[in-house]
């Protein structure tokens, strides 16, 4: 499995089939495919921080080149969508490679999950008009043992292995970890995830910390730019409601 594969699990409701309402999604789920790609042995870095890195020089990591040094496809459809997205972004920040990746990631990791046969694809329409696809499970084993580390890690304390302590770090500030426990346990949760995710560079390895940093660059730009078009259009209808009505012309009066 991957790691992505793991993160996209934890978003879709088993029953349901839906998907829970993270904020940008699609770049969450890249960040996690370059983490892939890395674990893979697929991509080396360039310009990235080094073990005993600052904080500031860490949040510089999504600034750093991504380059492949093995292009034989894995035969995964959304690893291998990413790795073309790599390719395809020669000498690019790490933090728009995510962007470029997270355009398909989602409908891409769906379609692996559908293939194995731990999720089903249902497909119906909402008052018999409007297209509606669900994605409930079709085997939960998985995602029922991997529940249970996480929560090993963020309620009782367990020390966390690097390609969990990677899934953390993407899970954190997503507003899923909160659903991986009971109500009373969510504070601790969430604050065990933040002191994961700011944990000092070596957790995980300069790779997936990269691509743990492009992740959050990415999507704080995406959000700015969602911002500042809700500004823009809210600016434009102001002025529209506060300009002067012209006054119409007066009408002709019929010669007598």
């Amino acid at each position: 499995m991957l790691i992505a594969e793991d993160f996209l699990l934890l978003a879709v409701d088993d029953e349901t089939g839906k998907t829970a309402n993270v904020d940008n999604l699609g770049v969450r789920l890249a960040g996690a495919l370059l983490a892939d790609l890395a674990d893979a042995r697929k991509t080396l870095l360039r310009g990235a921080p080094e073990a005993g890195a600052t904080k500031e020089e860490r949040e510089k990591a999504g600034d750093a080149t991504i380059i492949v040094t093995d292009n034989t496809p894995t035969g995964h459809v959304a690893l291998d969508a990413a790795l073309q997205s790599v390719l395809a972004t020669p000498d690019a920040p790490a933090r728009k490679v995510v962007e470029a990746i997270s355009k398909d990631a989602e409908e891409n990791l769906l379609a692996a999950l559908v293939e194995r046969g731990i999720l089903e694809k249902e497909e119906s329409k909402l008052f018999r008009m409007l297209p509606v696809t669900r994605w409930p499970a079709a085997d939960s084993s998985h995602e029922t043992a991997l529940r249970a580390n996480l929560t090993k890690v963020l309620v009782d304390g367990a020390e966390p292995d690097e390609r969990t302590a990677t899934l953390i770090s993407l899970l954190h500030g997503s507003g899923l970890i909160s659903g991986l426990v009971g109500k009373e346990q969510r504070k601790v949760a969430q604050e065990r995830a933040e002191e994961i995710a700011g944990s000092e560079w070596g957790v995980a390895t300069v790779a997936t910390q990269v691509a743990i940093a492009a992740s959050v660059a990415a999507v704080a730009t995406v959000g700015a730019a969602v911002a500042a078009a809700v500004i823009l259009q809210a600016t434009k209808e102001g002025a529209e409601a506060a300009a002067p009505v012209e006054a119409a012309a007066p009408a002709e009066t019929p010669a007598v």
